[in-house]
């Protein structure tokens, strides 16, 4: 009986030490949303943990690595000149909301013209393709 209780015990310590699943050890813990054929479309949706990499994203690593190689990968950028004459390459929407780096996060992405392409473009394996 004793040796029962102790089992259970060293279970129940070990279950609460966590093993990288828990989000509040990530410094980002983001939701991406993605609407590949607009916000009238259907979606689908994944947590992305970074520092260290988790959650369910189809490829965490890369969508990690694009978010790290930028100081502020969710502010804005300056549009190019008359972007707004060059139409966009497709319907695609993207929000992303929730921690990065103790930041809190509540951004939207399209690639409906040229002036803000650029900015799904600069974080584009968070958002992606085939889903």
């Amino acid at each position: 009986m004793r040796a029962a209780a102790g089992l259970l015990l060293v279970l129940a310590i070990a279950g609460g030490c966590g093993g990288g699943g828990d989000s509040s050890e990530a410094a980002i813990d983001l939701a991406v949303t993605l609407w590949p054929n607009g916000e009238a479309g259907d979606s689908v949706e994944w947590n992305l943990r970074c520092e260290p990499t988790g959650g369910d994203h189809p490829d965490a690593a890369t969508a990690c690595a694009a978010l790290t190689a930028i100081d502020d990968p969710f502010g804005e950028m300056a549009p190019a000149a008359r972007c707004q004459e060059i139409p966009g390459s497709d319907e695609a929407v993207a929000t992303v909301t929730g921690d990065f780096r103790g930041r809190q996060v509540d951004a939207r992405f399209s690639r409906e013209n040229a002036c803000v392409a650029p900015r799904w473009d600069r974080i584009a394996p968070v958002f992606p393709a085939g889903f």
